[in-house]
Formats: structure tokens, sequence, C-alpha cells
């Protein structure tokens, strides 16, 4: 299948960082794999807006950025050397030039932290941002901690499974040949799950026929879900969750739950939006 110019891409956010070379050889086998192009994303920003200490100061700071763009395009060709790929430099916070980016990306990719967090840091201004604020979904891609173990889990609302939610997470276990692993969570504490497991079954039973390739477990639980979906990632390469919380107004813009994993969680974490645009399909 051959890769068209104008299809939704997958944008990796890159500032030249240990964490954003990870992402980016990440955002490459995903390119790949859904056959889809790559645009590498730096955004550079002169720190003082009304004056310039030294004349010519922004026009160095571009060509700094130019050249950390760059590498990445030249990291990146060797990565996705069947997708094409493009570069894209922004004059701004690298948040915003990849919030931007991500009304028409196919996915949006980060590394937990950028240039210059310490290491004790679990997630970046950057990462938080752009996961609060994206309009598709966000990886933000992780050094595996355990032993690849050839499995996507999600954890879905068990009375509101998004079609979309569950769409992308057979799909990224189809690519990837893995097993996947459904987890429907129930408020905490529910004592009788019955109807909550039938409604969840069934909805499920759509996408396991369009899907039958895909090795499907599942499972209820009512234990608090930071700590389920945790203790899920340890056995996961991939561990999907929804920020189902903006869905109010009055919320924070990352869910508690959300927030949780995204410093814990030991795998790479996609973090879906509210409302997500159907996947690509393939």
């Amino acid at each position: 299948m051959r890769v068209q110019d104008d299809e939704r891409p997958v944008v990796v956010g890159f500032d030249g960082s240990p964490e954003s070379r990870r992402a980016l050889r990440w955002g490459a086998d995903e390119a790949r794999l859904r056959f889809l192009p790559l645009v590498v994303c730096h955004a550079w920003q002169w720190p003082y807006h009304l004056v310039s200490i030294t004349p010519g100061a922004p026009e160095i700071m571009e060509r700094v950025g130019r050249h950390v763009l760059d590498t990445g395009l030249a990291m990146a060709q060797d990565f996705a050397s069947r997708s094409p790929v493009r570069g894209r430099l922004v004059e701004g916070s690298a948040a915003g030039a990849l919030v931007g980016a991500s009304g028409s990306a196919e996915m949006v990719v980060i590394g937990p932290r950028g240039a210059g967090g310490f290491q004790e840091l679990r997630i970046g201004a950057t990462t938080a941002q752009l996961v609060a604020h994206a309009h598709c979904p966000v990886a933000v891609v992780r050094e595996p901690v355990h032993p690849r173990a050839d499995r996507v889990t999600i954890g879905v609302d068990g009375g509101n499974l998004d079609p979309a939610d569950l769409g992308l997470a057979f799909e990224e276990a189809r690519l990837r040949r893995a097993a996947l692993l459904v987890i429907c969570l129930c408020p905490e504490g529910t004592e009788d799950t019955r109807r909550a497991a039938v409604r969840f079954h069934t909805n499920l039973g759509v996408w396991e026929e369009k899907y039958p390739q895909v090795n499907v477990e599942t499972v209820v639980e009512t234990r608090p879900h930071p700590e389920v979906l945790r203790h899920a990632a340890d056995r996961s390469d991939l561990l999907i969750v929804p920020n189902r919380e903006r869905d109010d107004p009055a919320a924070l813009p990352i869910g508690p739950v959300c927030q949780a994993l995204l410093r814990e969680a030991p795998c790479t974490l996609v973090v879906t939006p509210s409302h997500v645009p159907p996947m690509a399909g393939r």
C-alpha cells in the first residue's frame, strides 16, 4: 500500500533530548505500520518578546531551531524509510505548536519530558499541556521497564464505551500482532456488576467480530481505577486511557486517573481526548 501525503499524519514533537529521540523512533514505527506520513515538529521561541538584547538574536535562535529539526529529520528518514517525512518548524511554545498540529493529525507522539527536564521529573509541562488540550490521541512514549509483553491494554468506562477508543485499541493490537486486554472499569465499590458486564460484552462483541485476528481478554473491575490500570501497565507494551473528565467543563484539564498514569505508568501511554475522530481504516 502506498502512503499518500495528504493523509492525516503522525506528528512527533522533537527537541533533541533522549526522550524525544525515543518518541521519534516510536512515532516512525506507528507511521510505518499505519501507512501514514510522519511529521517531525520542533518549536523555537525567543524568551524575551519585547526587547532583543543582542541584535539578530532571534534569527540565531531560529537557525538553532532549524539545526535541531534537521537532526530529527535525518533520524526520521532512517527510522521511517517507507513513509513520507516532513519537517515543521514553528515559532512559539512547543505545547502550542503540538496542540495546533493535533487538529489535523492522526496521533501526536511525545516524550514524557523534554530537554532541560531533570531526571526526577515524571511529566514535563509541554507534555501535560498537550495531553490536556489535544484534539487527537497523544502517545507519551516511555522507555520500557519490563520485557516485551505483546499486549495492548485499554481501560474503558463500563457504562459509556466510546467506539473510537475501542477502535483505536483493536487497531493497535492488530498492527502489533498483540493480545488486547480490555478492562471494564465500574464505579469503585460496585457490588453487582452483572448489568454493566452484559452491556460491556455486548458492545465489545461488535469489535471482536470486526477484528477476529485479535486475541481479546476481558476483566470487570471495581477496585480503584489508577491501581487497576497501573498494575495492568506492568504487563503491557501500550496502555490506552481516555481523558474523559474533559466532558465536564468544570473539571480539571487532565482527570485524576490520567494524571496518575502519566506519572506512574511504566509503559507507553496513549491518552484519547473526549471526542476522537474515527481512526483511518487500514
